[in-house]
């Protein structure tokens, strides 16, 4: 009885010692600690004396689990926790490559009405007959102004290609818009799993530092062994460094998090709240009509094969001539001045190696990107047959974890934790019962973000919300 109200105290203290740490933390809910910790003391102490006058095999089972229990709710209100809405609205509104793909946009937009612009006119000044005593006429000074016009529709196929490449640059947008948001809830969801996996470290290292001081007090009496406590030290600090790997983890996923927010690589990140995703039916054949429709890489490929084809039917129009006009103004120095007039045409004489070529070319690159957005087709049906196994793996491996592998991990710890308090198990067997369950643990918030980033890659893959467009 007495080993077990000494487990109990010392997890609580443990467990206030957690609480002291955290309110180092300026997001700390400090007020809320100290009343939650104001009466679990005492309610630690009245349960510890209930379970250790009726049931003094299992105090240690009770009171370790409270003390367990006191150390994850103040963890979970420490901080503020990051919300994945607003952390996509922040990368659309703060990554300089979405600015810099939205400038790139409205830069080959200008480029359709530059198209249809004419080209510069011509201003030429010629003088003759100077000076008179060379020839013995008379000197005269010509002005003449000439303006080139493309033929009938030429401007407006050339405004046409321009048109078609900026549908290009705007789906090369939305194109790099999804990457960076894909890569921000890759991100979230890996801090989520680095958030639940620092708690299970120091939960878990809460009931080792418990069980060690169990151990020395079993040493001092002369009824536990030496190497009870070695092992138990040697778990402590395996903890330690464990920790230590998921903070330097958690430092690089936040530096990566603020570089898509073009902040400091330094700036505080809050730990991220739970935002799984409901289970919704995914039809393949669906998710693939939804890919070839929305999906910025298709958009770019219509774009592209819609550009050859205006190039190709620019090219045509160059079958037919451009126009020159022009007016000119004659100044004779002792004589009558005169106006003057110019029309011109090109000849296009060498259509079967200059326009016909670039008409076949034209048509050519068009066929290619056909083929291109055919060879698409087939990868993206291959990532999404990919990513709905990964989907329905992940599914499946959290219910079987969820009802099977965590509920008889923790009853194997509970067990092994009473027999521990009786004597009956060595500290190895307690050891190998705690990492079981927090292997176990760890495996299912693991499978959970294995499923979000499926889930994150899916819609990647057909470049809209599956969740918003599925009724």
């Amino acid at each position: 009885m007495a080993m077990s109200g000494l487990i109990a105290v010392k997890a609580w203290q443990r467990s206030s010692e957690h609480g002291r740490n955290e309110l180092e933390r300026p997001e700390s809910t400090w007020l809320f600690r100290m009343l939650a910790q104001s009466f679990v003391g005492p309610l630690v102490w009245l349960l510890r004396g209930a379970c250790v006058r009726r049931c003094p095999g299992a105090a240690i089972v009770a009171s370790l689990s409270l003390a367990v229990s006191i150390v994850l709710p103040q963890e979970a209100a420490a901080e503020e926790r990051l919300r994945l809405t607003t952390l996509i609205a922040e990368i659309k509104a703060r990554n300089p490559s979405v600015v810099a793909s939205t400038q790139r946009v409205e830069a080959a937009r200008l480029r359709i009405r530059r198209a249809r612009a004419l080209q510069d006119p011509w201003l030429e000044s010629m003088i003759e007959d100077v000076p008179p005593r060379l020839r013995g006429g008379m000197p005269m000074v010509r002005i003449q102004a000439s303006q080139m016009l493309p033929w009938f529709g030429k401007r407006d196929r050339m405004a046409e290609v321009a048109a078609r490449e900026s549908d290009g640059e705007a789906a090369r947008a939305s194109t790099t818009v999804l990457d960076l948001l894909a890569a921000g809830k890759r991100t979230y969801f890996q801090l989520l799993l680095n958030r639940d996996a620092r708690a299970i470290n120091r939960e878990q290292r809460a009931i080792v530092e418990t069980v060690v001081e169990v151990a020395l007090a079993r040493l001092r009496s002369g009824t536990g062994m030496h190497h009870d406590v070695l092992k138990m030290q040697t778990e402590t600090s395996m903890q330690d460094d464990a920790l230590i790997m998921l903070e330097a983890d958690r430092r690089e996923m936040t530096a990566m998090l603020n570089a898509l927010l073009d902040r400091p690589a330094e700036t505080v990140v809050a730990d991220p709240e739970e935002a799984w995703s409901p289970t919704i039916p995914l039809d393949r054949s669906r998710l693939v009509a939804m890919a070839i429709e929305h999906r910025p890489e298709f958009r770019e490929m219509k774009a592209m094969q819609e550009t050859e084809t205006a190039m190709a039917a620019t090219a045509r129009r160059e079958y037919y001539p451009d126009l020159m006009v022009g007016a000119l103004y004659n100044a004779r120095m002792g004589g009558n001045d005169g106006l003057g007039a110019i029309v011109g045409l090109s000849l296009p004489i060498w259509i079967g190696s200059r326009q016909r070529l670039d008409v076949q070319a034209a048509e050519t690159r068009a066929r290619a990107v056909e083929r291109d957005r055919a060879a698409m087709i087939a990868m993206v049906r291959a990532e999404i047959e990919r990513q709905l196994s990964m989907v329905d793996t992940a599914t499946r491996r959290l219910a079987l974890l969820e009802t099977e592998f965590v509920p008889r991990a923790q009853e194997t710890l509970d067990s092994a934790l009473a027999a521990f308090s009786s004597g009956t198990v060595d500290a190895l067997a307690l050891l190998d019962a705690l990492r079981v369950l927090g292997t176990q643990r760890l495996g299912r918030i693991a499978i959970r973000v294995d499923r979000e980033i499926a889930f994150v890659d899916l819609e990647r893959t057909t470049g809209i919300s599956i969740r918003e467009n599925t009724p």
